[in-house]
């Protein structure tokens, strides 16, 4: 049973939609549509793929629109046939925001609704389509007793593209309380675009150097609800560039999660801030459904198969993924050169593979652990990627704010501009690189694995040595304070007898 829905679908998709259902005469229109399931450890999203537009005589617009017995039985076969489940979608010509059922349009759907999921496999799903301003409603339905289907409304519906645009069921989502601690940063955009923002479930994978300004710049923009994801414990070494890490948290053997969580809660200017912590790689099974969960995630990884697992739920899943990196010459002991990455990977984006962000020929070495062991690191030639290990504080802010920069422009589109394609620094020379272009001719992430959701056949995710150890080395940690601990409360304790 389906608890926590959702609905994502491209840009592209959305502007086919908006083409046919808004009439040239004001009327209401519809059109079936074929979804697949992406299931997270919480939510389930329904992603529309193709749609299984009318024909002439599939529907009667008469003010309101019905459709015939005919177009039902083709639109299903074609959802079965493609091992998607169907989808229904009408419009409220001068509706605005999220549109409910009302009694006719209920009863409407409700009545196809134990035909779709017997046919298909999988429970319809239906839409009502907001003319004024191209935004939708959404719900699921389900079977809840013999001959009885209820529906289960959707917490919001994602469009992914050029432009991040999300349409938030206030009943199950309500805008969040204004307070003082925003008046200057909704000064900037309006409590509109403060409302859409603060209700966004943002992931941040990889709290390290990057990733903890991404959380910090998060927490203080009003977010309400953030999960972190990292494996690893804070060390000495992290010290001169892990914002909020302190010598205690080394002593300790913190997870940088809990640092960045707690930091989070300390500078939130949002009322009732969320925070989840998954002491998991995005590659672990439960980290990648985590991840599903989400509205959009921030990358801030610099090994290829957590990238590649990124890649694939930007565009088989549609969440949107805000990636970045850092290069640093420092050869000889000298700084030669710095450079520093900002981009977007989603549909109609370039994706990271495409961007060289990652090779695919290093993913099965790192599954292998060969990337975690120091015999096989220490063969690699100086200057090889996987070598370089060069960055400071100041870097590390610079690719956050890029990184920061790229979110905010996607989602917020100011004049109207929300992609400004990939950008590369360069320290040397003060300049910007752009590739405003997207995927390269035959890439998998811009065809074929599109939207596929559950029905994706790469598997990405894996057992993961490193996380897994790095958990044992913690939990080992705090068995020996809570031993010593219990020591010294006996010696107390045998003081006074």
């Amino acid at each position: 049973m389906i608890t926590r829905f959702s609905v994502a679908m491209t840009t592209s998709t959305a502007l086919r939609l908006t083409e046919h259902l808004r009439r040239a005469d004001g009327q209401e229109d519809c059109t079936f549509v074929l979804w697949r399931p992406s299931t997270g450890s919480r939510r389930t999203t329904a992603l529309i793929g193709d749609l299984a537009l009318p024909q002439d005589g599939d529907r009667i617009v008469h003010g309101t629109v019905d459709f015939t017995s005919e177009y039902f039985l083709r639109a299903v076969g074609i959802a079965a046939e493609h091992s998607c489940g169907l989808g229904f979608i009408h419009a409220h010509p001068r509706g605005r925001r999220w549109q409910r059922l009302n009694a006719i349009d209920h009863a409407a759907e409700e009545s196809f609704a134990a035909q779709a999921i017997t046919l298909t496999g999988l429970p319809l799903v239906g839409m009502t389509f907001a003319g004024a301003d191209a935004r939708y409603g959404a719900r699921v339905w389900q079977r809840h007793a013999p001959r009885t289907y209820v529906p289960t409304e959707a917490e919001n519906v994602r469009v992914i593209g050029d432009r991040f645009t999300v349409t938030f069921n206030d009943t199950l989502i309500p805008p969040p309380e204004a307070t003082n601690r925003q008046v200057r940063t909704i000064s900037a955009w309006g409590q509109d675009t403060q409302n859409d923002l603060a209700r966004l479930h943002v992931g941040v994978v990889g709290t390290g150097s990057v990733g903890m300004l991404v959380v910090e710049a998060l927490a203080r923009t009003g977010l309400q609800n953030l999960s972190l994801f990292d494996f690893d414990t804070a060390e000495h070494l992290n010290l001169d560039r892990l914002l909020h890490a302190t010598d205690r948290d080394v002593r300790l053997h913190r997870a940088k999660v809990d640092i960045a969580a707690r930091a989070a809660r300390r500078s939130a200017t949002g009322a009732n801030i969320r925070i989840a912590t998954y002491e998991s790689s995005v590659v672990e099974p439960d980290g990648f459904a985590a991840a599903a969960d989400c509205d959009l995630l921030f990358s801030c990884v610099d090994r290829p198969w957590p990238r590649a697992a990124l890649n694939l739920l930007a565009y088989a899943h549609l969440i949107p993924v805000v990636d970045g990196g850092i290069s640093v010459d420092a050869r000889g002991g000298r700084l030669r050169g710095a450079e520093w990455r900002a981009h977007v990977a989603a549909p109609g984006r370039a994706c990271l593979e495409c961007l060289g962000q990652y090779d695919p020929a290093h993913v099965p070495v790192e599954r292998d652990g060969l990337l975690d062991d120091p015999a096989y690191i220490k063969g690699l030639p100086a200057d090889h990627l996987l070598r370089r290990k060069e960055n400071v504080f100041i870097f590390s802010a610079s690719a956050a704010a890029a990184q920061l920069n790229q979110f905010l422009t996607m989602v917020t589109a100011p004049s109207g501009i929300a992609d400004t394609g990939a950008h590369l620094y360069h320290l040397t020379t003060g300049s910007i690189d752009q590739r405003l272009e997207g995927c390269d001719p035959g890439c998998p992430y811009h065809g074929p694995l599109r939207a596929l959701g559950d029905h994706t056949p790469v598997d990405i995710t894996g057992r993961h040595i490193a996380a897994e150890q790095a958990r044992a080395a913690r939990r080992d940690a705090l068995r020996r304070r809570l031993l010593r601990f219990q020591q010294g409360l006996d010696d107390l304790l045998s003081r006074y007898r």
